[in-house]
């Protein structure tokens, strides 16, 4: 069995502590989540239990709701009805949005939530009267024990808060359709509420267009009796001012204006008459001073000269044919000369009538033009004596005409609007009835339970791993490498039971040693401590080369328990090598002196001062253990030859129990003594603390490299 374990200690000595780069915080680490959890496994639970709790109870305050929901169109234009309605109908634009949005505000107004609340007696169903909850019984409770209790509230009131509560509305995105939302506990009364409100609004809004109307309406013809009244003043004073200046005439013209624009018609035609006579006249007088006939009309239409030149046409002719035939002197000849002339006289008498004729058209043309010209000058005299007249009594006539279409229009608009009363011009209409929902609102009840469940679970699991940073404990040997910076600590699981009793120090380890992982972990421990420089073993009787027996110190930060443990279990592995071991106890506290029971047969302050061998003051044991009890009182200026008495010991390994860092002088001064290279600092992964570690360190300082051991460890990866 000592060959076995000879060779797996062996075996342990070659082992290098496994080095890890780049390692991430502890508790992104899954296994020390697990740790935690499994550590407080209360602040876990808590949470959970607490979440679940408050889902049950939300469950049980929280009747189901169910929402129905409804939409309605809303046309800005209307319907153009008439020509001239009472609001002009409107295009689609922005000013079109925000009128469907103040309408939107006015669907979830109290005018017609009330109106709902009145149609549906809202204020007998219990749903909308409030149930008694028990904050608000504890708050009845104390307003009666301090005597200030309120009044009862109105009932319609409390309906129409908690309806106004349980109605929503919204304007779907890029139309005109609102949509309407109502919540209830029954989901048929969803449904008629979320109708009834849509109707009820449509009917308000209808209702407002024909009262507005009719408002209008009244207040038109509440003006026709003042307008009739000013328009008849208007026309009594312009026709007292047309009678007092003596102005005749009609709306547009007075009788002078017309005489001048006819007397100006008559000058101007009587001036005309006169030029066309006497050009007449002149051609006339042309053809009278030898000028041809045919250069006048009045004689080349005259019937007379027409016949007396045809006669005289004949005339000639017979002349000249007896000329011709007969001779000058013929009789005949002599007669037809005799006709013509008179025929020619009688020609030129009647031009010289024509032309008396037509002087004397020339002479009555010029003296009417002239009487008409006196006549129109004396007029033109008399009409800018009545001008000033005129332009008052035109504006007059003006505002006449401006009060007549004032009111012609109030009373046409009057007549229209009697009439637009019994029209609804409004396009607005429900495009989508709301019908029975068929699921409640919210998570189903699993859903609910669930999320609490996981909610819980994450509060639990963000708590415990927070306060398992606050408090700072060791923990493992993975914390306690990150903490540091460094790996390949030495770790050790949880010590039996037997070895931390002091029956363990008696026991006689040839029937009780064992090769469990806290025996195994011992081993490793021992052997990494002697592969160290200064402190190599002997292939063949397990001394050391040199003499010197292996000292190893332990001490601790905050464990004083923890590292007395390790320090008997360390010496009692090497004694189960067969190796000759000492344990002291250095420690103030003397745990393995108490566990002991046993007293030094000499004084440890006399040994010391004689320098005599250590084995004087030793305690053999039945295990092969050599113990040095704790004196009662060491004094300082022995504490040096307690190190020589140390290293000059006859035994193999030298297993020293100190007092935690700080603690006493004795402690201080060995940790200090560079002739002891090892020394173990103990670190409890379920007790010790990460400041404590940072304290002892920082106590020891740079120039000593402690090997730290992380007792009470899990050591399953």
């Amino acid at each position: 069995m000592t060959m076995v374990e000879n060779v797996r200690n062996g075996l342990l000595i070659g082992a290098v502590p496994r080095r890890e780069e780049g390692r991430e915080p502890w508790f992104l680490d899954p296994r020390e989540i697990l740790r935690t959890v499994r550590l407080r496994w209360l602040t876990v639970l808590l949470p959970v239990v607490l979440c679940l709790a408050a889902a049950a109870a939300w469950t049980q305050l929280n009747p189901p709701q169910y929402a129905a929901s409804t939409q309605i169109l809303i046309d800005p234009r209307g319907l153009q009805v008439v020509k001239d309605g009472l609001t002009p109908p409107d295009q689609a634009s922005d000013a079109s949005l925000l009128l469907v949005d103040s309408q939107l505000r006015v669907l979830t107004s109290d005018d017609v939530l009330g109106r709902a609340v009145d149609r549906f007696d809202l204020t007998q169903d219990p749903e909308f009267q409030g149930r008694e909850t028990l904050l608000g019984a504890i708050k009845g409770l104390v307003a009666r024990l301090t005597g200030r209790t309120e009044p009862p509230a109105d009932p319609r009131l409390t309906a129409l808060r908690i309806l106004r509560d349980r109605v929503g509305a919204r304007r779907l995105e890029r139309s005109f359709v609102l949509e309407l939302g109502v919540t209830s506990e029954d989901r048929e009364k969803a449904a008629r509420l979320a109708r009834g409100i849509a109707e009820t609004y449509l009917a308000r809004d209808a209702a407002t267009r024909s009262d507005t109307t009719r408002r209008a309406g009244e207040a038109i013809e509440g003006r026709l009796a003042e307008l009739r009244e000013a328009l008849r003043q208007a026309e009594d004073k312009a026709q007292a001012f047309r009678a007092k200046r003596n102005i005749v005439g009609t709306r547009s013209q007075l009788v002078s204006e017309q005489q001048l624009t006819q007397l100006s018609d008559q000058l101007g035609a009587a001036r005309a008459k006169a030029l066309e006579a006497g050009a007449r006249l002149r051609q006339i007088e042309s053809v009278l001073s030898g000028g041809r006939f045919d250069s006048a009309n009045e004689i080349v239409q005259n019937p007379t000269i027409t016949a007396l030149r045809g006669q005289l046409a004949g005339v000639e002719r017979l002349r000249a044919d007896a000329e011709e035939t007969l001779g000058r002197r013929h009789p005949s000849y002599m007669a037809a000369v005799v006709q013509e002339k008179a025929l020619r006289a009688a020609i030129e008498a009647e031009i010289r009538r024509i032309a008396a004729a037509s002087r004397n058209d020339f002479e009555a043309a010029q003296a009417s033009a002239r009487v008409l010209t006196t006549t129109l000058d004396r007029r033109k005299a008399e009409a800018l004596k009545v001008g000033d007249d005129f332009v008052q009594l035109r504006e007059l006539e003006r505002q006449v005409e401006a009060s007549r279409a004032v009111y012609e229009a109030f009373l046409v608009r009057a007549r229209e609007l009697q009439e637009q009363q019994r029209l609804d011009t409004s396009a607005s209409r429900i495009i989508s009835p709301a019908s029975p929902p068929e699921k409640r609102i919210g998570p189903p009840t699993p859903v609910v339970f669930g999320a609490a469940l996981v909610a819980g679970l994450g509060l639990g699991l963000v708590g415990s791993l927070g306060l398992e940073l606050l408090a700072g404990r060791v923990r493992s040997r993975r914390r306690l490498e990150g903490h540091l910076g460094r790996t390949g600590l030495d770790a050790l699981p949880r010590a039996p039971r037997k070895a931390a009793s002091a029956a363990a120090l008696r026991a006689d380890f040839g029937t009780t040693r064992g090769d469990g992982a806290y025996e195994v972990a011992l081993a490793r421990l021992r052997h990494r401590l002697a592969a160290e420089p200064g402190a190599k073993l002997d292939g063949k009787s397990g001394g050391k080369s040199g003499g010197n027996p292996l000292v190893v110190l332990v001490t601790a930060g905050d464990d004083r328990a923890g590292k007395s443990v390790l320090a008997r279990s360390l010496a009692l592995s090497a004694a189960a090598d067969r190796e000759r071991v000492i344990l002291v106890d250095a420690d103030p506290k003397g745990l393995l002196t108490r566990d002991l029971g046993a007293a030094a047969p000499r004084d440890l302050a006399g040994t010391l001062r004689a320098r005599a061998p250590l084995a004087d003051a030793l305690v053999p044991l039945p295990s092969g253990l050599r113990v040095l009890p704790r004196p009662s009182d060491l004094p300082r200026d022995l504490a040096g030859h307690f190190a020589d008495a140390l290293l000059r010991s006859d035994a193999d390994v030298v297993v020293v129990d100190l007092g935690l860092v700080g603690g006493d002088v004795v402690t201080e001064r060995l940790i200090a003594d560079e002739r002891i290279p090892a020394l173990l600092l103990a670190v409890s992964a379920r007790r010790g603390r990460l400041s404590a570690v940072d304290r002892a360190l920082t106590a020891i300082g740079p120039n000593r490299r402690p090997r730290l051991v992380v007792t009470d460890a899990d050591l399953r990866k």
